[in-house]
This record gives structure tokens, sequence and C-alpha cells, in this order.
């Protein structure tokens, strides 16, 4: 008799990270929702996590040892091809899932058919002992709509905040390899072409700051700025001003922090790649509005009612 398939199947990348993976592990156990599977993939780790996890008993854990290391995006995708149930969510090795995280995308699936995406509120630990709650309205947007809001960063594509349906995942073909930085919001913009988006107000998840998390890594967020603008042209055709905004940003905090030579070589590279074009009137002024207009649309209840860029920017 074959076994039913569980409701959802939460992937767990891990790498190196024995200390904290036992708690990320704890917080799927405790979910009210039960009829889950968790796998976690080890993506080679040199410590112990190998030891820890074959002390693992619950018969809903499987782990995948993978022969060689693939990163992040590689380590999801085989987690992607190994789920058997047709909702999957995911939670990186150093976050925690709070209560409801699992059962309340799962109510939502279920509800709306044409809904292939959830992102839902959160709890950020900061490296200085702070926290906040990134909150988010309750809302379900179009396809374009959703995409715009991802396209402009108005909320969270974190790994740990995505749920979607296995079948829309595998249709983008997953995540994508040796993507640095950006690879989770590069997955839900092209999971947003495959229908409808939704937000939760919902707090479900927590994010953690680990030393070797790759927030400060100018290299990498560089490198991810300039694939997202050949992967995704509408940033360099309908959304220019997006773009320019996002390399000045960058840009701005590698100078602040004394990184001179990357500053300097992403500066080049975004003009190059078209990031950054014209006279520094413009460039400021391509910044200042779409700073203004983020800070315009960050409230929940402005965020809900989002329907897309400003048509001044078109």
């Amino acid at each position: 008799m074959v076994a039913p398939r569980p409701r959802v199947s939460v992937i767990l990348p891990t790498y190196n990270r024995r200390k904290v993976l036992p708690r990320a592990i704890d917080s799927v156990m405790l979910q009210d929702e039960p009829d889950w599977e968790l796998i976690i993939v080890d993506d080679c780790s040199t410590d112990d996590t190998a030891s820890f996890l074959q002390s693992l008993t619950d018969p809903r854990i499987r782990v995948i040892a993978l022969p060689r290391n693939l990163g992040v995006s590689g380590a999801r995708n085989a987690g992607l091809e190994a789920a058997q149930a047709d909702v999957v969510a995911f939670l990186d090795s150093d976050d925690v899932y709070l209560q409801g995280r699992l059962s309340a995308p799962l109510a939502v699936f279920a509800r709306w058919p044409d809904v292939v995406c959830t992102l839902s509120s959160a709890i950020k630990h900061n490296r200085n002992g702070s926290e906040q709650v990134a909150r988010l309205p309750d809302a379900i947007f179009e396809s374009k709509v959703f995409g715009w809001g991802l396209i402009c960063a108005l909320f969270d594509a974190a790994g740990t905040n995505i749920t979607v349906r296995r079948s829309a995942a595998m249709a983008v073909g997953g995540f994508q390899p040796n993507l640095p930085f950006v690879e989770a919001e590069d997955f839900m913009l092209r999971i947003s072409r495959q229908g409808r988006g939704c937000l939760l107000s919902a707090v479900l998840w927590e994010k953690f700051r680990s030393a070797d998390a790759m927030s400060r890594r100018w290299q990498d967020a560089g490198a991810g700025l300039l694939y997202y603008a050949q992967a995704h042209p509408e940033y360099l055709t309908r959304h220019r001003k997006v773009a320019t905004y996002f390399a000045t940003k960058l840009l701005v905090y590698e100078f602040r922090d004394g990184s001179l030579v990357t500053f300097q070589r992403h500066l080049r590279a975004f003009r190059r790649a078209g990031l950054i074009s014209g006279n520094i009137k413009q460039i400021c002024r391509d910044h200042w509005d779409v700073k203004r207009y983020r800070r315009a649309i960050s409230s929940p209840a402005a965020l809900a009612s989002m329907t897309g860029p400003p048509d001044s920017w078109m």
C-alpha cells in the first residue's frame, strides 16, 4: 500500500550550521500542522552536521547528503526534486518557523486555486541585538502587480518566507544555480508570472543574522544586481528608475563602508550594463523618486492598495 503524500514539504538546505540547525528543525516539529515532510539537504558540511542528522528519528524527516557543494540554490533544487507534496515551503537553517507557518499558507492555497505563492510578516533579529517586525497586509495581488512588488522590493522574498505550489516551482526551473545574493528574489519574480501572489499579515517566521550571512558581501550583491539586469530586462526598460535606485543604493553602502575598490569596479560595471545612465542630476532624481515612493507605500494599508508602478514612470 502506497503511503499518502504529506500536505506540505519543507526544504531546509544547510552548510556548516550545526549549532543552529536543531533550532530550525524543532520549529518545524512544533507546528500546528502535523502533516509535513522535512527534507534536510546537507550541502557537504564539514562540521559535525552529518552525525547530528543521523541521530534524527522522526519518520517525517528525510536527509539528502549532496556529493558536492552546490550552494543554496542547488541544495534547494535538490529538495524540490525530492519533494512529495503539492505545496513546498522553504526554511533557512539559521531561521525559525513560528506557529502557523505551514497551516496559514495551506489554507490560502486550499481557498484560492490560482494563488501560486505566499509571503508573510516576520520578526527580524539584527546583529546589534534589536529586533523589528516586518509587517505585511493581508492581500492577494494579480500576477503583474505582485511581480511589481518584487521588482521594487516592497516585501521580503527571503528563503524562509517562501511557500509555493510545487508545480509552479518546477515550471520555472527552480532556483538559478550559482546566483549570489538575490536567488530568492529571482525565483519569486519568475514564480509570480505563474499566477497570483498572496501576502499574509500573520507573523510566521523569525530571521536571524548569522556571521556567515551574505548581506554584507558587496561583491556578491553587485553580481546579483548585474544578473538581475540581464535576466529581467524590464529593469532596463519599463523600470529603469528602479534599476538606478538599487545600483546607487549599493554604491553608497560601499562608499560609506570604505570598500572603494569594489565601489569603483561596480560603478563602471553598472554604467556598462545600463543600470546607471545620464548625468548626475538625473541619476539623483531617479534615486529619490524611487526612495520617496518606497517610503510612501511602506505601510501595510498603502501596500495593500498597490496597483503597480506610478504611471509617470512607465
